[in-house]
């Protein structure tokens, strides 16, 4: 691979050597040396202030994140490198103000559109979050299905489209784009969740319960996971284990642009965990699992429920013994013991000229 010509590197030895070489005073070289790194450090300030931002915005201590939006402010107002504009954008997107955030991607395509077309992408499939941020699916769905058809693509692209197919009750457009990115399922949690979700709304209980009870092993940091698994458990009326999910729920990494909110989950797992509530929460979940599965409460069911203290209800569908992978492994192994009655030419033959016909 061709390595880069580091030029500032050059030029900085260049002007080095050319000031030593002044027949001037040691002083006069060193004030001169002095001026030129002010020069430099001022000509590159926006780079300065980037990265205070980024120490402060991924400090564990919160009140941190607050002193990172001036930062991103002043590095951006002084010449930010348009990629690290488009990170600073995605960072108000996620943690700060996405109002802001969704207008330095707007500023950024306005301004910049053309220049560097997978930049472009990436500005576009962030713009197409704040767009359903907002609530306007269907301009967030035009806008990702635009980066989508120049033939770009990405984990992000595939994420994001799949969510709002979802959303939209699209199932056929949602499976299509998780078979195209079946290669990136296994090391994306992320799609690898959509394609549970899928499942869900398809009534595919089975499949999702394979899933979703492999997916949580590998400790997803996003709560949805552990929402959609347990929507999964409660329609197999395993509310206990569905309220350890939850919890885990709560404890993930919440962020502007999680489909799923603190306030909903806890609400669900409050209700669950009382006995007076806990039969009318579950049957509500299951009735309606285009809600909960999109980060929305269930529709309220009318009628009387009796209190419950079980860990697993009655009344709901039965949870199949083995995991569908074991059943699979071992119908495959049946397959492979059957004897083989297929008859070859050699044995037509044979019987033939046997007069075993």
């Amino acid at each position: 691979m061709k390595r880069k010509t580091n030029w500032g590197l050059w030029m900085s030895v260049l002007v080095t050597v050319i000031v030593f070489t002044l027949a001037i005073p040691t002083y006069s070289k060193i004030l001169l040396l002095a001026l030129y790194i002010l020069g430099i450090i001022y000509l590159k300030r926006s780079v300065f202030y980037y990265v205070k931002a980024n120490r402060k915005i991924t400090s564990e201590n919160q009140q941190d994140w607050d002193q990172a939006w001036p930062l991103y402010r002043k590095a951006i107002k002084a010449g930010l490198q348009k990629s690290f504009v488009v990170t600073s954008a995605s960072m108000f997107l996620q943690k700060g103000d996405a109002t802001e955030g969704k207008a330095i991607l707007e500023q950024y395509l306005q301004s910049s559109t053309g220049k560097d077309p997978n930049l472009d992408n990436i500005a576009k499939t962030m713009l197409s979050m704040a767009y359903w941020m907002d609530g306007d699916l269907q301009k967030a769905i035009q806008t990702v299905d635009q980066v989508y058809e120049s033939g770009y693509r990405d984990k992000n692209l595939f994420i994001n489209y799949t969510t709002y197919a979802l959303e939209k009750g699209d199932l056929s457009k949602a499976k299509a784009l998780l078979d195209e990115s079946a290669e990136m399922e296994n090391s994306s949690p992320g799609i690898r969740d959509n394609r549970g979700w899928l499942y869900i709304l398809q009534g595919n209980w089975e499949q999702a319960d394979e899933l979703f009870s492999d997916l949580i092993q590998k400790n997803p940091r996003f709560p949805e996971p552990y929402v959609h698994y347990a929507q999964v458990l409660i329609h197999y009326g395993q509310v206990q284990a569905a309220i350890d999910m939850l919890r885990r729920a709560l404890e993930a990494r919440f962020s502007n642009t999680s489909g799923m909110k603190q306030q909903h989950i806890q609400h669900l797992l409050d209700k669950l965990e009382a006995a007076e509530t806990r039969l009318k929460t579950a049957k509500e979940i299951d009735a309606d699992p285009v809600n909960v599965a999109s980060g929305r409460m269930p529709k309220p069911l009318e009628g009387t429920f009796a209190a419950q203290d079980s860990e697993i209800l009655e009344g709901f569908a039965a949870r199949p013994s083995k995991p569908l992978k074991q059943k699979k492994r071992k119908q495959e192994d049946e397959e492979e013991r059957l004897p083989n009655t297929d008859l070859t030419e050699a044995d037509l033959q044979y019987i033939r000229e046997h007069n075993l016909e």
